[in-house]
This record gives structure tokens, sequence and C-alpha cells, in this order.
């Protein structure tokens, strides 16, 4: 497997065993498959595919008797659509050598509960980024302003040796720079490749920003 997609799918999943940790809920990594006890936070899988020999029959039988849920296939090797489930969306996991740091008076961190608020109202995170994440080290929750006014956002995780860059948005009418981003985040977590995954025009920027494509996923709900 490319390296690089291994540390992408490996920060995906540090990034689930966090935030299920910020919830109260468990979670078992078995038989390379993970996936939560609980209900996981809003927007989060209920598994997620750690490696590519994980069949469709090996997730259904982890899932058995939970009516509705969801599953990220971090190969895009599985067809779920014969077991109820449909497909949400198909991602692309990209990786970026470490930038070259560089403060910028538009990209600060969210330091504050009242800023985080303010963060989660343009992201639909409220009840997903929660402000003890505010204290962990190893997260940085960025900002950037134009004008006073918060325009963009993204969330860097420094994981073994990389940062997974994610929940990477700007408001209607302005754009992420994504090299300008992979500055901002080497300011924090210097020297470390960054990765993470997206679609569409966000991947194109990020493309443009110096990211390169190392695989496919698909994420499954039903």
């Amino acid at each position: 497997m490319d390296p690089r997609l291994r540390s992408a799918v490996d920060a995906s999943v540090g990034w689930y065993e966090d935030l299920c940790t910020l919830h109260g809920v468990g979670s078992v990594l078995s038989d390379g498959l993970w996936s939560a006890l609980d209900p996981p936070p809003p927007l989060h899988s209920d598994a997620v595919a750690v490696e590519p020999e994980v069949t469709a029959d090996r997730v259904l039988a982890r899932l058995e008797g939970r009516e509705h849920g969801g599953v990220k296939d971090s190969f895009a090797a599985m067809d779920l659509s014969g077991a109820g489930f449909g497909l949400l969306f198909s991602a692309t996991w990209i990786h970026r050598e470490a930038a070259r740091p560089a403060a910028s008076s538009e990209w600060s961190a969210v330091t504050t509960g009242p800023e985080l608020a303010e963060w989660t109202s343009h992201h639909d995170t409220r009840d997903v980024l929660l402000p003890p994440l505010l204290r962990r080290a190893h997260f940085r929750i960025l900002a950037r302003r134009a004008g006073g006014h918060l325009v963009a956002g993204a969330v860097a995780r420094l994981g073994s040796g990389t940062v997974d860059v994610s929940n990477v948005y700007a408001v209607p009418g302005h754009h992420v720079d994504w090299a300008e981003l992979a500055a901002a985040v080497a300011v924090y977590f210097p020297d470390r490749p960054l990765v993470g995954y997206e679609r569409g025009e966000p991947l194109t920027a990020a493309r443009d920003g110096g990211f390169t494509p190392v695989g496919e996923l698909r994420v499954w709900v039903r």
C-alpha cells in the first residue's frame, strides 16, 4: 500500500477515536474494521474500513442489529447497495509534503468558546466540535478572518507523524487558498506531512495548493 494512503487512513481513524472519546462513545478495532460501540457523533460513520481486505459481509456482521448507520469504505472497494445502504458520497484521499511555516495575520487558532460557536455556526458542527477540543494540544481549530469577519475555517489534528486537515470551509464569496492553509498549519505542527480527503471544487483547490491524490474512498448510509 502507498504509505501516503496508509497515513491518511490511519489519521482518519485517529480522528474518529478522538471524537468518540470526546462524546463518551466507546469503540473497537479488530479484523481491520473500526466501529463505534454506540451511536457515533453527528456526521460520523458507525464503521470505518482500516484495511483493504475488509469485506461487505464483515461490515454487515459488525453492524448487525443497527437499523441506521454509516460506513466509511476507506478503499472504495465495497458495494453495500444490496444491504439497504445508499452511497452518500465518494471522495479522494490527499497528501502534501510538509509546508514551510508562514505566520498569517488572516489565519489564527480559535481559543475561546464564543469563537468556536461562531466557527461552528458557519459549518453545522456545533454538536460535533465541542469546547474541550480547545484544550487538546494535538488539535488546532483554525479560522481565517478578513475585515474582522470569519471567512474560512479548518481543523488540524496532529497524529503519528502526520497532520490530518479536515472540515475545511469558506463562507459564500470567499475561497480557501490551500497552500496558504498548509503554511498556517505548519506554524503549529512544523515539518509534518498533511493528509485528508476532499471532493469537488475543494479537491481541485487542494491540488492547486500542492496536495496529491493518493486513493479513493466512499461513505455509505442507511
